[in-house]
């Protein structure tokens, strides 16, 4: 047993027991007892607890006799009066006894079947009686096909009858493929032929006649003259012939039956009679539609029964059977159906073996005795006991010399005697089964690939030889296909596994194994070849089990680097998992392979999963061997780093890099001298990846304190100027080449390779050019290669050129219409070291700044220059501050580690608090929205992670140098925190976790500087898992903090933006969270609720008008007035209602969005039930809204307008009737026509003692619902402008908000 296969049995997750034993016993016991009316009822729970043990079915063995026997019993009462019998408890049995098949196999499930002769007839007349009422016009259908429209018409169809049926179909005939082996003679058994017992003692005179009369009628038990067999015989057979022609599991039963039927001694009639029907039936016919499922079935049951009954009965048979089978595999139909194909080829292997005596071929190799992987894996490989190991192996291999020499002369004697029958059949056969190898679909290839092991087994050695020789000839040559090297590899696979490639053949065979696990040919864009790999690990594996370690011998040495590459190097998963596994088993079996034991210890069908772990991590373990260095690091030159992905080529060229440490010397030698002339080779992929293996190599050799040679640096030097003359990264792959050439750059100077001025100029006018490019990715790696470069060439350089470069990326910032290149400037500003940028350093700030803030006019906004200004804002602070942040030159979060607070100047804390967190401050404000969603988070979130990047380092270094700067950091860092509070609780999950992140990064520096409410967020924050804002968790803890003042306005503001998401989910958790927590800590204080009242309200003054908020605050609104205390604030005691009203009619005036007309409806009908005077008011607004334009609106308002009225408590003095206005507003039908609803409205104003509303004469080409869109008429009388379309996208988002 392998070690993975050890491995998976001893998984203490696998199975030991059906757990649910009883339960199933229960569930057949309760169908059982109902008489099988239950069956349908208990299938789903049978189905779902069978189907458990799908991988292991073996643990239903002890269940299985209580299982099947009671249900089988069920059905044979049903067979027992078939026309008597509950259709739906035989199908509903049928499904249980087909679901315990299905994951047992039916060969295990039918020896619990009762197999009494009295059964036989019975289950023929229950199957007749099913298919008469599944598909009743087969009765009457020919079942040769000679008819074309009635073999249509017989033909079951997946949506006629035979679906509900197929499963009772499919278990009787699983039944009757026992029964028709009943040890009598089936006349004996066929009761019709009771009252003419002579028609069955004729039946062999007349067999001629009836054979030939049965490929023309088609009906085998309806002749006109008496049949050559019984009569219950030809009813099986016709049955059979028709299921044969089903696309379902009853095809595969079906043959079945046929094979085991008539490959009794008794049945040569109707085997004759069979044969002229399947033989007419594979020729073809003209329902092309029923021949793709006829020919196959039929195919199938000649396969069985080729494959079941005596070669002395089946030769005449398979004579007359194989030209029709290598006809079917020529044939047309073949042509465009695998399952064809496959069948015909699975016949002709059969019908060889068939010409083949059954016996074990002498000659064949025999591993011996089994090797114990214990004693493999145990085996010394040096010191004392070498010499002892030494000698056990020379005796072994004395051992087995003798062994094979006796077997091959008594395999030479046998043969001598031996002559082989049918030559020319049995040459057709092989023919077929090696085209079959190179078929195009991988089934037809598997078949013919056992086909020919099966068929070489039973040849003399000389003809297998032959046939190993055509299959290593044809199928492994340069110009072979694909699919013919893969059934090669399968083919070899199978000889293999059988003994029958000879050892004497391994040092042939080896050689082209190796090339088929190397195997990838280009195919337009991609490449093929990943299954032959697959099927060249299965090669090994075979080559594992079937040979000992003698038997191999030097073929190790062949094999052992090529399975390891290829389960360290390949691209797909399933090909590395395939090698590990291979080797694994190698070694296991073998234990030749060297250093076996330590490489598995890493490198195991897990760990070569995950492709960069395997490439980065696997395979330099692997690499510390010298037996295993040079194959691994030359694949990866010569193979992959041609690939033709260039995500694999950039990992090759890692992978090669992480070869270094082992070997230095090499790539000095040998992998530089070969890769630096590729770097202009012609073919873009090896160019590429040429230039992104040297890019790779020169830091690793430098880190391995390896020196190039002059003349390989001066050629590293001029590789980026000659790119450049040649100009190749311009055209087809020039993106690709400028990343790699970025990233070349950035080593080159990594490494400090001496460059000339002319080459150095060459280098930079590269990075300015890569910096406008208007690839991201392009920029990115520019602006690394940029801080290289000007890190290690620039100081050298003249002030003027100094001065030039920083002037040149600030004016590219500031370079109006060309969007590319702010970005670029904006990268390489933060890419520049710091005595750069310090003489200039207040223009970069100011440039950097601005071009940090959205630009006025909306066309001209670019979301990516903001982000990359604002990282850029960072990481030159970080630089001013003296600390070198980890990928700070592409503007991506880096760690920095906490400086002495001495080591910072005041000037430099001073510049940085003014000139950047300012700016950053004001980032996280940016909420700009375009095509794309909210790209103004991208901005915040760099704000927020230099913020909490930069603070930190500030704080103690203004404490130390400049105390008079600390009051000013202590604001800003307090303005920084609630900034970043609102965003851990808005609307996008990825901002609530990267500001929690940040604050978690801030707190520590700010409650140690004493910031006010540091302590309040540390408390709610520190600690906490960052999944929990994401997954919504940690937001009740965060809106508690609604208790402090100082923190109320930051939350209703992050708070509010939720509320009035899209995110039903989203808005619901954070409504319940405010509401809750006001209630819990607010609803008895009354001054703390006018605070937070207050707080609302001069948040929405902020947001006065202004798109982004208006919704949310005033669906906040409604929701602190109906679930809070909020509602005890009345006039004159509190001014909050007053303030809300005001801003809640300012926002519905002239206002066209369907969401904020809903919300504000439901807020003023929330004030309205209040006090006076805001009571009026209120009431007033929301009547108003009863004719507003959009039908959608009226409706809502008259329902929360309802609502209100039901508690509403009438005037004193009796001038309002809320009953009548009630009944008003529930009788009228809002949406309907404005020229019905304004009078219902103003009857309502009447009812509730308010005046109505005066008409306003409309502007010139406005409607006259402009003002509070109350849609009044005009002065002139006419209907106001009404306009359905004017806010269909408001309308979408309320649809999306489920309003």
């Amino acid at each position: 047993m392998s070690a993975s296969a050890s491995m998976d049995t001893e998984c203490p997750s696998s199975l030991r027991h059906v757990e649910e034993a009883g339960e199933l016993e229960a569930l057949v016991q309760r169908v059982v007892a109902s008489g099988g009316q239950e069956a349908a009822a208990a299938f789903p729970r049978f189905a779902a607890i069978v189907s458990k043990y799908q991988e292991q079915p073996q643990l239903l063995d002890p269940l299985l006799e209580g299982l099947v026997q009671p249900l089988a019993a069920l059905l044979r009462a049903a067979a027992a009066a078939p026309s008597a019998a509950d259709l739906g408890a035989v199908r509903g049995v049928s499904r249980l006894l087909w679901q315990l098949s299905v994951v047992r196999g039916y060969k295990t499930v039918l020896r619990f079947f009762p197999n009494e002769v009295a059964c036989f007839e019975p289950v023929v007349a229950l199957l007749v009686h099913l298919d008469a009422l599944a598909s009743p016009a087969l009765a009457a259908a020919p079942a040769d096909g000679s008819s074309g429209s009635a073999a249509a018409a017989a033909v079951p169809r997946l949506d006629s009858g035979a679906q509900s049926l197929w499963e009772a179909q499919y278990v009787l005939l699983l039944w009757l493929s026992m029964l028709v082996l009943i040890p009598f003679d089936i006349a004996i058994v066929d009761s019709s032929l009771a009252e003419a017992p002579t028609a069955a003692q004729h039946g062999t005179a007349q067999a001629s006649s009836g054979s030939g009369q049965g490929g023309s009628s088609g009906g085998l038990a309806s002749q006109p003259a008496a049949p050559a067999f019984p009569p219950l015989v030809g009813t099986i057979m016709e049955l059979c012939q028709r299921y044969l022609a089903s696309p379902g599991s009853t095809r595969e039963m079906a043959a079945v039956v046929l094979g085991r039927l008539l490959t009794r001694p008794d049945m040569a009639p109707a085997l004759a009679a069979f044969l002229d029907w399947g033989c007419a039936a594979l020729t073809g016919t003209d329902d092309s539609q029923r021949a793709s499922f006829l020919v196959p079935g039929t195919a199938l049951a000649f396969a069985t029964l080729f494959k079941l009954g005596q070669r002395s009965a089946l030769l005449v048979p398979a004579a007359r059977v194989f030209p029709h089978a290598v006809q079917l595999l020529g044939s047309r139909l073949a042509a465009t159906n695998a399952l064809a194909r496959k069948l015909a080829v699975k016949l002709i292997q059969r019908i060889g073996l068939v010409y083949l005596r059954p016996r074990v071929a002498a000659w064949r190799y025999q591993k011996g005795q089994k090797s114990s992987i214990a004693a493999n894996l145990s085996t010394p490989s040096g010191g004392a006991g070498g010499a002892t190991a030494a000698n056990a192996a020379a005796q072994a291999v004395a051992a087995e010399a003798q062994q094979r020499a006796a077997a091959a002369a008594a395999a030479a004697e046998a043969e001598a005697e031996e002559d082989v029958e049918h030559a020319e059949q049995l040459e057709g056969v092989i023919e077929a089964l090696l085209q079959g190898l190179a078929d195009r679909d991988t089934v037809v290839r598997w078949s013919a690939a056992k086909g020919v092991g099966r068929v070489t087994g039973r040849l003399p050695r000389d003809l297998a030889d032959d046939v190993v020789a055509s299959l290593l000839d044809a199928f492994f040559t340069q110009g072979a296909s694909d699919t013919a090297w893969h059934g090669g590899c399968m083919g070899l696979a199978e000889l293999a596994r059988r003994g029958l490639l000879l050892p004497e053949r391994l040092p042939t065979v080896a050689p082209l194994v190796v090339r088929a696990l190397e195997y990838d040919v280009r195919r337009g864009p991609c490449s093929v070849g990943a299954h032959v790999r697959d099927a060249a690990a299965y090669v090994c594996w075979a080559f594992a089990r079937a040979y000992s370690p003698e038997a191999l011998g030097a073929t190790v040495v062949t094999l052992a680097p090529a399975l390891i590459t290829t389960a360290c190097y390949d691209r797909e998963v399933n090909c590395r998992r395939a090698a590990a596994a291979a080797f694994q088993e190698c070694v296991g079996r073998l234990g030749s392979f060297p250093h076996g034991i330590e490489i598995l210890t890493t490198a195991d069908y897990f760990t070569v999963s995950v492709r960069q772990n395997a490439y980065l991590s696997v395979a330099p373990h692997v690499a510390r061997f010298p037996e295993y260095f040079e194959p691994l690091a030359w694949h990866l030159l010569r193979s992959k780093l041609r690939h033709w992905e260039k995500g694999l080529r950039e990992l090759a060229a890692q992978a090669l890099a992480a070869l270094v440490p082992h070997r230095p010397a090499f790539f000095v030698d040998h992998a530089l001298p070969f890769l630096l002339p590729l770097c202009t080779d012609p073919v873009l992929e090896a160019r590429h990846g040429a230039v992104a293996a040297v890019a790779e190599l020169l830091p690793a050799l430098r880190a391995a304190g390896v020196s190039l040679p002059p003349a390989l640096e001066a050629a590293a030097a001029e590789v980026v100027p000659s790119i450049e003359r040649g100009r190749l990264t311009r055209g087809k792959g020039g993106e690709i080449m400028r990343s790699a050439i970025c990233r070349l750059i950035e080593t080159t100077s990594a490494a400090g390779l001496p460059l000339s001025d002319e080459q150095q100029q060459c280098l930079y006018a590269q990075l300015r050019d890569n910096l406008r490019h208007p690839a991201p990715e392009i920029q990115a790696a520019a602006a690394a290669a940029l801080a290289a470069f000007a890190g290690h060439y620039l100081p050298h350089a003249v002030p003027e050129a100094q001065r030039q470069l920083v002037q040149q990326s600030v004016a590219a910032l500031e370079e109006v219409g060309n969007v590319a290149a702010r970005r670029g400037g904006a990268l390489a500003l933060g890419a520049l070291p710091r005595w750069l940028l310090q003489p200039q350093v207040a223009a970069v700030l100011a440039a950097l700044a601005a071009a940090s803030v959205p630009e006025e006019v909306p066309e001209a906004r670019d979301a990516e220059t903001r982000v990359n200004a604002v990282k850029a804002l960072t990481a030159v602070a970080l630089a001013l501050l003296g600390q070198a942040a980890e990928g700070s030159s592409s503007g991506g979060s880096g760690i920095v580690t906490q400086p002495e607070a001495g080591s910072i100047s005041a000037e430099a804390v001073q510049q940085v608090a003014e000139g950047v967190v300012e700016p950053l401050l004001a980032a996280l404000e940016d909420y700009s929205i375009d095509n794309r969603g909210d790209v103004g988070s991208w901005v915040r979130e760099a704000a927020m992670e230099g913020l909490a990047r930069l603070l930190p380092l500030l704080l103690p270094a203004a404490a130390a140098q400049q105390p008079a700067q600390l009051p000013v950091l202590l604001e800003l860092t307090q303005r920084a925190l609630l900034a970043m509070l609102r965003q851990a609780l808005e609307r996008i999950a990825r901002m609530r976790e990267a500001a929690a992140a940040c604050l978690q990064l801030l707190l520590p520096a700010a409650q140690a500087a004493g910031v006010s409410t540091a302590a309040e967020l540390a408390d709610a924050i520190q600690g906490r898992p960052l999944e929990q804002y994401s997954n919504l968790e940690a937001l009740p803890p965060l809106v508690a903090l609604v208790v402090h003042p100082p923190l109320q306005q930051t939350l209703l503001e992050g708070l509010t933006f939720s509320v009035g998401g899209l995110d039903a989910q989203l808005s619901a958790a954070a409504g319940n969270a405010l509401a809750d927590a006001v209630q819990e800590q607010l609803q008895e204080d009354l001054p703390q609720l006018e605070q937070l009242g207050g707080n609302l309200l001069a948040l929405w003054r902020r947001h006065r008008r202004g798109g982004r908020m208006c919704t949310p605050l005033l669906l906040t609104a409604d929701l602190l007035l109906s679930r809070t205390a909020l509602r005890d604030l009345q006039p004159p005691e509190s001014s909050f209602p007053e303030g809300l009203l005001e801003l809640v009619r300012e926002e519905v005036k002239g206002c066209t969005d369907v969401p904020r007309l809903h919300a504000a409806a439901g807020v003023l009908c929330q004030l309205a039930g209040g006090a006076e005077p805001v009571r009026a008011g209120a009431l007033r607004s929301a009547l108003i809204l009863l004719a507003n334009r959009y039908p959608k609106v009226r409706r809502y308002a008259a329902e929360q307008l309802y609502t209100m009225l039901l508690t509403f408590e009438p005037a004193e003095d009796g001038s309002q009737d809320v009953e009548a206005a009630m009944e008003l507003v529930e009788g009228t039908a809002w949406d309907g026509p404005l020229a019905a609803v304004r009078p219902a409205r103003a009857q309502v104003f009447r009812l509730l003692g308010l005046p109505e509303p005066v008409p306003v004469a409309a502007a010139e080409g406005t409607a006259a619902a402009g003002q509070q869109g109350d849609g009044v008429q005009q002065q002139n009388g006419g209907p106001p402008v009404q306009d359905e379309n004017a806010s269909y996208s408001a309308l979408l988002t309320h649809t999306l908000r489920g309003m």
